[in-house]
Protein backbone atom coordinates (compact mmCIF):
# COMPACT_ATOMS: atom_id res chain seq x y z
CA UNK A 1 0.00 0.00 0.00
CA UNK A 2 0.92 3.58 -0.67
CA UNK A 3 3.12 5.48 1.53
CA UNK A 4 3.61 8.46 -0.53
CA UNK A 5 -0.16 9.47 -0.70
CA UNK A 6 -0.38 9.19 -4.65
CA UNK A 7 -1.42 6.57 -7.24
CA UNK A 8 -0.65 5.33 -10.79
CA UNK A 9 -2.68 3.89 -12.85
CA UNK A 10 -0.94 0.72 -15.05
CA UNK A 11 -3.14 -0.08 -18.36
CA UNK A 12 -2.54 -3.28 -19.10
CA UNK A 13 -2.31 -6.19 -16.30
CA UNK A 14 0.08 -8.89 -18.35
CA UNK A 15 3.38 -10.39 -17.77
CA UNK A 16 4.90 -7.30 -19.52
CA UNK A 17 3.19 -4.81 -17.07
CA UNK A 18 4.44 -6.14 -13.81
CA UNK A 19 8.33 -4.53 -13.71
CA UNK A 20 6.06 -1.31 -13.33
CA UNK A 21 3.71 -2.92 -10.86
CA UNK A 22 6.91 -3.74 -9.13
CA UNK A 23 8.69 -0.57 -9.83
CA UNK A 24 5.53 1.43 -8.53
CA UNK A 25 5.65 -0.32 -5.38
CA UNK A 26 8.87 0.54 -4.94
CA UNK A 27 8.51 4.02 -4.95
CA UNK A 28 5.46 3.56 -2.27
CA UNK A 29 2.38 4.38 -5.01
CA UNK A 30 -0.88 2.81 -4.94
CA UNK A 31 -0.99 0.86 -7.78
CA UNK A 32 -4.36 0.51 -10.11
CA UNK A 33 -3.96 -1.51 -12.94
CA UNK A 34 -6.93 -1.73 -16.17
CA UNK A 35 -7.49 -4.25 -17.73
CA UNK A 36 -10.61 -6.24 -20.02
CA UNK A 37 -9.40 -9.94 -18.41
CA UNK A 38 -9.71 -9.92 -14.93
CA UNK A 39 -7.30 -13.14 -14.38
CA UNK A 40 -4.84 -11.62 -15.62
CA UNK A 41 -1.55 -11.51 -13.55
CA UNK A 42 -1.46 -8.10 -12.97
CA UNK A 43 -4.74 -8.10 -11.51
CA UNK A 44 -3.96 -9.59 -8.22
CA UNK A 45 -0.65 -8.11 -7.81
CA UNK A 46 -2.83 -4.64 -7.72
CA UNK A 47 -4.10 -2.39 -4.78
CA UNK A 48 -7.20 -2.16 -6.70
CA UNK A 49 -8.22 -3.86 -10.23
CA UNK A 50 -10.12 -2.10 -12.90
CA UNK A 51 -11.92 -4.12 -15.61
CA UNK A 52 -11.81 -2.12 -18.01
CA UNK A 53 -10.89 -2.53 -21.74
CA UNK A 54 -8.16 -0.63 -22.78
CA UNK A 55 -9.96 0.80 -25.83
CA UNK A 56 -12.47 1.82 -24.15
CA UNK A 57 -10.82 5.37 -23.67
CA UNK A 58 -13.76 6.89 -22.16
CA UNK A 59 -14.16 3.67 -19.45
CA UNK A 60 -10.93 4.36 -18.47
CA UNK A 61 -10.83 7.74 -17.71
CA UNK A 62 -13.99 7.24 -16.02
CA UNK A 63 -11.64 4.80 -13.67
CA UNK A 64 -9.06 7.52 -13.49
CA UNK A 65 -11.44 9.96 -12.52
CA UNK A 66 -12.73 7.99 -9.68
CA UNK A 67 -8.65 7.89 -8.17
CA UNK A 68 -9.09 10.48 -5.98
CA UNK A 69 -5.01 10.82 -5.53
CA UNK A 70 -4.10 9.97 -9.17
CA UNK A 71 -0.52 11.12 -9.99
CA UNK A 72 0.19 9.34 -13.10
CA UNK A 73 -1.10 7.09 -15.88
CA UNK A 74 1.69 4.22 -17.62
CA UNK A 75 1.96 1.74 -20.02
CA UNK A 76 5.02 -0.10 -21.20
CA UNK A 77 4.69 -3.20 -23.65
CA UNK A 78 1.00 -2.58 -25.08
CA UNK A 79 -0.50 -1.06 -27.89
CA UNK A 80 -2.50 1.47 -26.11
CA UNK A 81 -0.30 4.58 -25.26
CA UNK A 82 -2.74 6.74 -27.08
CA UNK A 83 -5.40 5.43 -24.26
CA UNK A 84 -2.29 6.47 -21.41
CA UNK A 85 -1.95 10.07 -23.33
CA UNK A 86 -5.84 10.52 -23.32
CA UNK A 87 -6.44 9.86 -20.20
CA UNK A 88 -3.51 11.74 -18.50
CA UNK A 89 -4.13 14.76 -20.88
CA UNK A 90 -8.22 14.86 -19.59
CA UNK A 91 -7.09 14.33 -15.96
CA UNK A 92 -3.77 17.36 -16.87
CA UNK A 93 -1.72 14.84 -15.40
CA UNK A 94 2.34 14.38 -17.33
CA UNK A 95 2.64 13.29 -20.62
CA UNK A 96 2.53 13.35 -23.97
CA UNK A 97 0.18 14.82 -26.15
CA UNK A 98 -3.01 12.73 -27.27
CA UNK A 99 -2.37 13.59 -31.52
CA UNK A 100 1.27 12.74 -30.82
CA UNK A 101 0.63 9.19 -29.06
CA UNK A 102 -1.94 9.01 -31.97
CA UNK A 103 0.91 9.87 -34.89
CA UNK A 104 3.00 6.93 -32.56
CA UNK A 105 0.08 4.60 -32.84
CA UNK A 106 -0.96 4.68 -36.50
CA UNK A 107 1.52 3.62 -38.53
CA UNK A 108 0.09 5.37 -41.71
CA UNK A 109 0.23 8.61 -39.28
CA UNK A 110 3.50 8.17 -38.15
CA UNK A 111 5.17 7.21 -41.45
CA UNK A 112 3.93 10.67 -42.76
CA UNK A 113 4.85 13.15 -39.73
CA UNK A 114 8.42 11.34 -39.47
CA UNK A 115 8.68 11.56 -43.86
CA UNK A 116 7.07 15.35 -43.56
CA UNK A 117 10.33 16.23 -40.80
CA UNK A 118 12.88 14.55 -43.02
CA UNK A 119 12.93 10.89 -41.54
CA UNK A 120 13.94 8.05 -43.73
CA UNK A 121 10.88 6.18 -44.02
CA UNK A 122 10.30 3.25 -46.58
CA UNK A 123 8.10 4.50 -49.24
CA UNK A 124 4.09 3.44 -48.25
CA UNK A 125 0.34 3.53 -49.20
CA UNK A 126 -2.30 3.44 -46.62
CA UNK A 127 -4.99 1.49 -47.84
CA UNK A 128 -8.59 0.37 -46.41
CA UNK A 129 -9.65 -1.87 -48.72
CA UNK A 130 -8.41 -3.21 -52.11
CA UNK A 131 -9.20 -0.24 -54.01
CA UNK A 132 -5.99 0.78 -52.69
CA UNK A 133 -4.02 -1.89 -54.28
CA UNK A 134 -3.79 -0.26 -57.87
CA UNK A 135 -2.11 3.05 -56.38
CA UNK A 136 0.60 0.75 -54.65
CA UNK A 137 1.40 -0.97 -58.10
CA UNK A 138 2.10 2.57 -59.33
CA UNK A 139 4.34 3.96 -56.61
CA UNK A 140 5.90 0.97 -55.13
CA UNK A 141 8.87 -1.53 -55.85
CA UNK A 142 8.64 -4.90 -54.69
CA UNK A 143 9.70 -6.90 -52.07
CA UNK A 144 6.91 -5.36 -49.92
CA UNK A 145 5.92 -5.80 -46.64
CA UNK A 146 2.11 -5.64 -45.84
CA UNK A 147 1.21 -4.50 -41.52
CA UNK A 148 -2.28 -3.53 -40.34
CA UNK A 149 -1.18 0.02 -39.17
CA UNK A 150 -2.51 -0.57 -35.58
CA UNK A 151 -1.31 -3.84 -34.02
CA UNK A 152 2.02 -5.16 -32.25
CA UNK A 153 3.90 -8.71 -32.25
CA UNK A 154 4.16 -8.53 -36.08
CA UNK A 155 0.93 -9.63 -36.63
CA UNK A 156 -0.79 -9.76 -40.01
CA UNK A 157 2.69 -8.36 -40.99
CA UNK A 158 3.73 -10.60 -43.91
CA UNK A 159 6.72 -9.81 -47.09
CA UNK A 160 4.79 -10.05 -50.50
CA UNK A 161 7.93 -11.02 -53.03
CA UNK A 162 4.88 -11.41 -56.15
CA UNK A 163 1.87 -8.56 -57.07
CA UNK A 164 0.01 -11.12 -57.20
CA UNK A 165 0.24 -11.98 -53.34
CA UNK A 166 -0.77 -8.21 -52.37
CA UNK A 167 -4.50 -8.62 -52.58
CA UNK A 168 -4.22 -11.96 -50.22
CA UNK A 169 -1.92 -10.28 -47.79
CA UNK A 170 -4.17 -7.19 -47.61
CA UNK A 171 -6.86 -9.09 -46.74
CA UNK A 172 -5.67 -10.86 -43.80
CA UNK A 173 -3.94 -7.63 -42.35
CA UNK A 174 -7.07 -5.76 -42.47
CA UNK A 175 -9.10 -7.83 -39.29
CA UNK A 176 -6.35 -7.24 -37.77
CA UNK A 177 -6.39 -3.81 -37.14
CA UNK A 178 -8.38 -2.14 -34.94
CA UNK A 179 -9.49 0.99 -37.56
CA UNK A 180 -9.38 -1.93 -40.63
CA UNK A 181 -6.67 -0.31 -42.39
CA UNK A 182 -3.04 -1.76 -43.41
CA UNK A 183 0.08 -0.46 -45.02
CA UNK A 184 2.13 -1.39 -47.70
CA UNK A 185 5.59 -0.49 -47.70
CA UNK A 186 8.61 -1.43 -49.48
CA UNK A 187 10.88 -4.13 -47.74
CA UNK A 188 13.68 -2.21 -45.85
CA UNK A 189 16.84 -4.46 -46.25
CA UNK A 190 19.39 -4.47 -43.36
CA UNK A 191 19.45 -5.61 -39.85
CA UNK A 192 17.07 -4.47 -37.45
CA UNK A 193 17.52 -3.23 -33.79
CA UNK A 194 15.02 -1.94 -31.22
CA UNK A 195 15.86 1.04 -29.08
CA UNK A 196 14.46 2.04 -25.74
CA UNK A 197 14.20 6.07 -24.73
CA UNK A 198 13.66 8.14 -22.13
CA UNK A 199 12.76 11.66 -23.26
CA UNK A 200 12.99 14.60 -20.27
CA UNK A 201 12.23 17.92 -21.20
CA UNK A 202 12.66 17.27 -25.09
CA UNK A 203 16.32 15.72 -24.24
CA UNK A 204 16.04 12.05 -25.31
CA UNK A 205 18.12 9.63 -23.55
CA UNK A 206 18.83 6.28 -25.65
CA UNK A 207 19.08 3.88 -23.11
CA UNK A 208 19.74 0.55 -24.87
CA UNK A 209 20.37 -1.04 -28.50
CA UNK A 210 19.43 -4.24 -29.28
CA UNK A 211 19.98 -6.75 -32.11
CA UNK A 212 16.59 -8.52 -33.50
CA UNK A 213 16.63 -11.68 -34.71
CA UNK A 214 14.04 -12.38 -37.25
CA UNK A 215 13.02 -15.68 -38.89
CA UNK A 216 10.00 -18.06 -40.76
CA UNK A 217 9.73 -15.52 -43.96
CA UNK A 218 7.07 -14.16 -45.57
CA UNK A 219 6.18 -13.59 -41.79
CA UNK A 220 8.50 -11.76 -39.31
CA UNK A 221 8.89 -13.84 -35.71
CA UNK A 222 11.39 -12.72 -33.32
CA UNK A 223 12.93 -15.43 -31.77
CA UNK A 224 15.00 -13.24 -29.57
CA UNK A 225 17.26 -10.11 -29.38
CA UNK A 226 20.65 -9.65 -27.73
CA UNK A 227 21.64 -6.21 -25.96
CA UNK A 228 23.57 -4.71 -26.58
CA UNK A 229 23.65 -5.01 -30.23
CA UNK A 230 27.08 -6.04 -31.67
CA UNK A 231 27.37 -2.60 -33.43
CA UNK A 232 30.55 -0.39 -34.38
CA UNK A 233 30.48 2.57 -32.76
CA UNK A 234 29.71 5.07 -35.68
CA UNK A 235 26.99 2.93 -36.90
CA UNK A 236 25.46 2.65 -32.79
CA UNK A 237 25.97 6.66 -32.78
CA UNK A 238 23.50 6.39 -36.51
CA UNK A 239 20.96 4.55 -34.87
CA UNK A 240 20.39 6.64 -31.98
CA UNK A 241 20.50 9.70 -33.71
CA UNK A 242 17.80 8.55 -36.24
CA UNK A 243 15.59 7.58 -33.20
CA UNK A 244 16.06 10.87 -31.42
CA UNK A 245 14.75 12.70 -34.65
CA UNK A 246 11.85 10.65 -34.80
CA UNK A 247 11.22 10.91 -31.62
CA UNK A 248 11.09 15.10 -31.93
CA UNK A 249 9.28 14.64 -35.48
CA UNK A 250 6.15 12.83 -33.41
CA UNK A 251 6.45 15.48 -30.61
CA UNK A 252 7.41 13.24 -27.65
CA UNK A 253 8.71 15.44 -25.00
CA UNK A 254 8.13 14.01 -22.15
CA UNK A 255 8.04 10.16 -21.34
CA UNK A 256 9.21 6.65 -22.87
CA UNK A 257 10.01 5.79 -26.81
CA UNK A 258 10.35 2.37 -28.23
CA UNK A 259 11.76 2.14 -31.76
CA UNK A 260 12.54 -0.51 -34.23
CA UNK A 261 15.11 0.98 -36.78
CA UNK A 262 16.83 -1.10 -39.76
CA UNK A 263 20.52 -0.27 -40.67
CA UNK A 264 20.89 -0.27 -44.47
CA UNK A 265 24.62 -0.90 -45.93
CA UNK A 266 22.58 -1.86 -49.33
CA UNK A 267 23.90 1.90 -50.74
CA UNK A 268 27.24 1.84 -49.84
CA UNK A 269 27.15 4.47 -47.15
CA UNK A 270 25.06 3.54 -43.94
CA UNK A 271 21.09 4.40 -43.73
CA UNK A 272 19.13 4.46 -41.14
CA UNK A 273 15.43 3.77 -41.72
CA UNK A 274 12.69 4.21 -39.53
CA UNK A 275 10.82 1.09 -39.12
CA UNK A 276 8.62 2.59 -36.34
CA UNK A 277 8.48 4.63 -32.95
CA UNK A 278 5.49 3.78 -29.88
CA UNK A 279 5.32 6.02 -27.11
CA UNK A 280 5.88 4.19 -24.62
CA UNK A 281 9.04 1.54 -23.93
CA UNK A 282 9.15 -1.52 -25.40
CA UNK A 283 7.37 -5.17 -24.97
CA UNK A 284 9.07 -8.33 -25.85
CA UNK A 285 11.24 -8.60 -22.24
CA UNK A 286 13.64 -5.82 -23.33
CA UNK A 287 12.91 -3.19 -21.23
CA UNK A 288 11.69 -4.86 -18.68
CA UNK A 289 14.36 -7.45 -17.97
CA UNK A 290 17.48 -8.08 -20.73
CA UNK A 291 18.36 -4.21 -20.55
CA UNK A 292 17.94 -4.00 -16.86
CA UNK A 293 20.17 -7.39 -16.41
CA UNK A 294 23.13 -6.46 -19.04
CA UNK A 295 23.16 -2.49 -16.94
CA UNK A 296 21.65 -2.59 -14.14
CA UNK A 297 19.87 0.63 -14.88
CA UNK A 298 15.97 0.56 -13.53
CA UNK A 299 14.50 1.19 -16.39
CA UNK A 300 10.63 0.50 -15.97
CA UNK A 301 11.45 2.60 -12.48
CA UNK A 302 12.63 5.43 -14.66
CA UNK A 303 9.54 5.30 -16.59
CA UNK A 304 7.37 5.40 -14.29
CA UNK A 305 8.88 8.40 -11.75
CA UNK A 306 8.23 10.26 -15.42
CA UNK A 307 4.86 9.40 -15.91
CA UNK A 308 4.67 10.64 -11.74
CA UNK A 309 6.11 13.99 -13.35
CA UNK A 310 9.62 13.50 -11.83
CA UNK A 311 13.11 14.27 -13.49
CA UNK A 312 15.11 11.26 -12.45
CA UNK A 313 18.49 11.95 -11.15
CA UNK A 314 21.04 11.09 -13.71
CA UNK A 315 22.64 8.26 -11.46
CA UNK A 316 19.68 6.46 -12.19
CA UNK A 317 20.63 6.18 -16.01
CA UNK A 318 24.41 4.83 -15.70
CA UNK A 319 25.11 1.79 -15.96
CA UNK A 320 26.53 -0.47 -13.02
CA UNK A 321 26.83 -3.72 -14.84
CA UNK A 322 28.31 -4.83 -17.78
CA UNK A 323 26.77 -8.11 -19.44
CA UNK A 324 25.81 -9.58 -22.52
CA UNK A 325 22.03 -10.49 -22.55
CA UNK A 326 20.24 -13.35 -24.67
CA UNK A 327 16.64 -13.73 -24.93
CA UNK A 328 15.41 -17.01 -27.07
CA UNK A 329 12.20 -18.02 -27.95
CA UNK A 330 11.02 -22.14 -28.21
CA UNK A 331 8.64 -22.93 -30.48
CA UNK A 332 6.00 -25.57 -31.00
CA UNK A 333 5.03 -27.74 -33.85
CA UNK A 334 0.91 -27.97 -34.54
CA UNK A 335 -1.21 -29.59 -31.87
CA UNK A 336 -2.80 -30.11 -29.01
CA UNK A 337 -0.58 -29.53 -25.74
CA UNK A 338 -1.44 -32.15 -23.24
CA UNK A 339 1.69 -31.66 -20.49
CA UNK A 340 4.41 -29.11 -19.95
CA UNK A 341 7.62 -30.74 -18.47
CA UNK A 342 10.33 -28.69 -17.26
CA UNK A 343 13.24 -30.42 -15.18
CA UNK A 344 14.51 -29.61 -12.24
CA UNK A 345 16.82 -26.77 -12.18
CA UNK A 346 15.99 -25.05 -15.15
CA UNK A 347 14.68 -22.35 -14.04
CA UNK A 348 17.67 -21.60 -11.74
CA UNK A 349 19.96 -22.13 -14.75
CA UNK A 350 18.70 -18.71 -16.43
CA UNK A 351 18.17 -15.51 -15.05
CA UNK A 352 14.15 -15.51 -16.29
CA UNK A 353 11.88 -18.23 -17.89
CA UNK A 354 8.74 -17.69 -19.04
CA UNK A 355 6.55 -20.38 -19.94
CA UNK A 356 3.60 -19.07 -22.55
CA UNK A 357 1.23 -22.51 -22.89
CA UNK A 358 -0.48 -24.96 -20.82
CA UNK A 359 -2.15 -28.27 -20.65
CA UNK A 360 -5.77 -28.44 -23.01
CA UNK A 361 -3.95 -24.85 -25.11
CA UNK A 362 -3.93 -25.27 -28.82
CA UNK A 363 -0.65 -24.46 -30.41
CA UNK A 364 0.91 -23.88 -33.88
CA UNK A 365 4.34 -23.18 -35.40
CA UNK A 366 4.69 -18.86 -35.03
CA UNK A 367 3.28 -16.46 -37.80
CA UNK A 368 3.78 -13.55 -35.47
CA UNK A 369 5.64 -12.73 -31.88
CA UNK A 370 3.21 -13.52 -29.43
CA UNK A 371 2.47 -17.71 -30.56
CA UNK A 372 5.58 -18.75 -28.95
CA UNK A 373 5.66 -21.54 -26.19
CA UNK A 374 8.57 -20.32 -23.81
CA UNK A 375 11.02 -17.36 -23.61
CA UNK A 376 14.24 -17.55 -21.44
CA UNK A 377 17.07 -14.82 -20.80
CA UNK A 378 20.08 -15.52 -19.74
CA UNK A 379 23.40 -13.46 -18.60
CA UNK A 380 26.96 -14.07 -19.90
CA UNK A 381 30.35 -12.15 -20.58
CA UNK A 382 29.61 -12.82 -24.46
CA UNK A 383 26.90 -13.37 -26.74
CA UNK A 384 27.64 -16.94 -27.34
CA UNK A 385 27.82 -17.57 -23.34
CA UNK A 386 24.46 -15.83 -22.95
CA UNK A 387 22.73 -17.67 -25.85
CA UNK A 388 24.16 -21.04 -25.23
CA UNK A 389 22.69 -20.48 -21.75
CA UNK A 390 19.63 -19.48 -22.58
CA UNK A 391 19.11 -22.25 -25.65
CA UNK A 392 19.88 -25.01 -23.08
CA UNK A 393 17.31 -24.01 -20.77
CA UNK A 394 14.51 -23.96 -23.44
CA UNK A 395 15.93 -27.26 -24.88
CA UNK A 396 15.47 -28.81 -21.72
CA UNK A 397 11.61 -28.25 -21.89
CA UNK A 398 9.12 -30.49 -23.37
CA UNK A 399 5.81 -29.14 -24.73
CA UNK A 400 3.98 -32.77 -25.17
CA UNK A 401 1.51 -33.01 -27.67
CA UNK A 402 -1.72 -35.49 -27.87
CA UNK A 403 -0.85 -38.28 -29.99
CA UNK A 404 -3.44 -38.89 -33.00
CA UNK A 405 -3.87 -35.25 -34.59
CA UNK A 406 -3.73 -35.40 -38.24
CA UNK A 407 -2.26 -31.50 -37.95
CA UNK A 408 0.71 -32.61 -36.36
CA UNK A 409 1.23 -35.71 -38.28
CA UNK A 410 1.37 -33.53 -41.19
CA UNK A 411 3.69 -31.30 -39.77
CA UNK A 412 6.11 -34.00 -38.70
CA UNK A 413 6.00 -36.82 -41.48
CA UNK A 414 4.40 -35.19 -44.83
CA UNK A 415 7.01 -33.84 -47.27
CA UNK A 416 6.23 -30.44 -46.74
CA UNK A 417 4.73 -30.24 -43.69
CA UNK A 418 7.42 -28.28 -41.25
CA UNK A 419 8.34 -26.46 -44.21
CA UNK A 420 9.93 -22.76 -43.08
CA UNK A 421 9.44 -23.95 -39.39
CA UNK A 422 11.77 -26.80 -39.34
CA UNK A 423 13.89 -27.03 -36.65
CA UNK A 424 16.80 -28.32 -38.55
CA UNK A 425 18.26 -28.72 -42.42
CA UNK A 426 20.45 -31.28 -44.04
CA UNK A 427 23.65 -29.97 -44.87
CA UNK A 428 24.12 -31.57 -48.44
CA UNK A 429 22.51 -33.47 -50.99
CA UNK A 430 24.15 -36.53 -50.74
CA UNK A 431 23.19 -36.31 -46.99
CA UNK A 432 19.57 -35.96 -48.42
CA UNK A 433 19.65 -38.77 -50.28
CA UNK A 434 21.28 -40.78 -48.12
CA UNK A 435 18.35 -39.73 -45.75
CA UNK A 436 15.58 -40.50 -48.29
CA UNK A 437 16.91 -44.17 -49.00
CA UNK A 438 15.99 -44.99 -45.48
CA UNK A 439 12.65 -46.97 -45.02
CA UNK A 440 10.15 -45.40 -42.77
CA UNK A 441 10.61 -47.74 -40.39
CA UNK A 442 12.68 -51.36 -40.54
CA UNK A 443 10.76 -54.57 -39.31
CA UNK A 444 7.73 -55.39 -37.07
CA UNK A 445 5.80 -51.61 -35.84
CA UNK A 446 3.78 -54.39 -33.12
CA UNK A 447 7.84 -54.83 -31.32
CA UNK A 448 8.27 -51.13 -31.66
CA UNK A 449 4.85 -50.75 -30.10
CA UNK A 450 5.54 -52.69 -27.29
CA UNK A 451 8.95 -51.20 -26.93
CA UNK A 452 7.79 -47.53 -26.67
CA UNK A 453 5.05 -48.38 -24.63
CA UNK A 454 7.40 -50.21 -21.73
CA UNK A 455 9.68 -47.36 -22.12
CA UNK A 456 12.30 -49.13 -23.51
CA UNK A 457 14.92 -46.91 -26.00
CA UNK A 458 13.71 -47.07 -29.29
CA UNK A 459 16.68 -48.21 -32.49
CA UNK A 460 17.34 -45.66 -34.97
CA UNK A 461 18.96 -46.39 -38.53
CA UNK A 462 21.28 -43.56 -39.07
CA UNK A 463 21.45 -42.42 -42.49
CA UNK A 464 24.84 -43.32 -44.16
CA UNK A 465 27.27 -40.81 -43.31
CA UNK A 466 25.39 -39.80 -40.44
CA UNK A 467 28.45 -38.43 -38.24
CA UNK A 468 27.08 -38.66 -35.33
CA UNK A 469 24.08 -35.75 -36.51
CA UNK A 470 26.73 -33.49 -37.97
CA UNK A 471 24.92 -33.99 -41.44
CA UNK A 472 21.95 -31.24 -39.34
CA UNK A 473 22.54 -27.64 -39.36
CA UNK A 474 20.53 -25.34 -36.80
CA UNK A 475 17.61 -23.56 -39.22
CA UNK A 476 16.81 -21.41 -35.98
CA UNK A 477 18.66 -20.10 -32.22
CA UNK A 478 18.19 -24.08 -31.05
CA UNK A 479 20.90 -26.29 -29.81
CA UNK A 480 23.15 -28.21 -32.33
CA UNK A 481 21.61 -31.49 -33.32
CA UNK A 482 24.49 -33.19 -32.12
CA UNK A 483 23.95 -32.76 -28.79
CA UNK A 484 20.53 -32.90 -28.49
CA UNK A 485 20.44 -36.65 -30.47
CA UNK A 486 23.19 -37.39 -27.73
CA UNK A 487 21.23 -36.33 -25.03
CA UNK A 488 18.32 -38.46 -25.90
CA UNK A 489 20.52 -41.69 -25.99
CA UNK A 490 21.79 -40.71 -22.52
CA UNK A 491 18.32 -40.22 -21.65
CA UNK A 492 17.05 -43.53 -23.05
CA UNK A 493 14.95 -42.60 -25.01
CA UNK A 494 16.50 -43.75 -28.09
CA UNK A 495 19.75 -45.96 -29.26
CA UNK A 496 21.50 -46.09 -33.26
CA UNK A 497 21.80 -49.33 -34.54
CA UNK A 498 23.97 -50.54 -37.39
CA UNK A 499 22.43 -50.68 -41.31
CA UNK A 500 23.45 -54.48 -41.78
CA UNK A 501 21.35 -55.16 -38.75
CA UNK A 502 17.85 -56.52 -39.25
CA UNK A 503 16.31 -55.55 -35.56
CA UNK A 504 13.19 -53.52 -35.66
CA UNK A 505 13.93 -49.87 -35.59
CA UNK A 506 13.19 -46.32 -36.66
CA UNK A 507 13.97 -44.60 -40.15
CA UNK A 508 12.95 -41.80 -42.07
CA UNK A 509 9.59 -41.46 -39.74
CA UNK A 510 12.45 -40.61 -36.87
CA UNK A 511 14.32 -38.19 -38.66
CA UNK A 512 11.29 -36.67 -39.82
CA UNK A 513 10.04 -35.96 -36.69
CA UNK A 514 13.53 -34.93 -35.54
CA UNK A 515 14.62 -32.48 -38.40
CA UNK A 516 11.16 -30.71 -37.90
CA UNK A 517 10.95 -30.34 -34.36
CA UNK A 518 13.87 -31.55 -32.06
CA UNK A 519 13.27 -33.52 -29.28
CA UNK A 520 9.51 -32.34 -29.45
CA UNK A 521 8.81 -34.44 -32.49
CA UNK A 522 10.09 -37.37 -31.48
CA UNK A 523 8.67 -37.62 -27.85
CA UNK A 524 5.45 -37.27 -30.22
CA UNK A 525 6.30 -40.20 -32.36
CA UNK A 526 7.28 -42.15 -29.39
CA UNK A 527 3.67 -41.37 -27.73
CA UNK A 528 2.30 -42.29 -31.71
CA UNK A 529 3.92 -45.66 -30.91
CA UNK A 530 2.27 -46.10 -27.06
CA UNK A 531 -0.92 -45.41 -28.16
CA UNK A 532 -0.69 -47.95 -30.62
CA UNK A 533 -1.50 -45.69 -33.42
CA UNK A 534 -0.30 -46.33 -37.27
CA UNK A 535 3.21 -45.84 -38.94
CA UNK A 536 4.33 -45.39 -42.23
CA UNK A 537 2.19 -44.83 -45.20
CA UNK A 538 -1.34 -45.27 -43.08
CA UNK A 539 -0.73 -41.90 -41.46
Amino acid sequence: MSTSGRSLLILGGGVMQLPAISAARRLGCTVHVADADPQCPGASRADRFHPVDLQDREGLLLAAEGITDLAGVFTAGTDFSASVAYVAERMGLPGIPFEAALDATDKSRMRAVLRAAGVAVPRFVALSGPEGLEQCRRVLRCPLVVKPVDNMGARGVVSVSDWSQLPEAVQAALPLSRTRKAIVEEFIPGKEYSLDAIVLDGQVHVTGVAERHIFFPPCFVEMGHTIPATLREEDRLLLERGFAQAIDALGIVSGAAKGDLFLDHSRGEPLVVVGEVAARLSGGYMSGWTYPLATGVPLTEIGVRVALGEKPPPALFRAIDDFVVAERALISCPGTVTGVEIPEGTEESVDALFIRCKPGDRVRSPLNNVEKVANAIARGGSMEEAERRALAALDRILIRLAPGDAETDRFLFSESGAHRFARYRVRSESAGRSLSALPPYRGDPAYMRAAATRGEALVVLPPEGWGGGAFLEKAYPTLPAREVLGAMVEDGLIGFAENDRAAPALGSLFWNAFIAAGKQGVVYLLDTLSAGLELGEDR
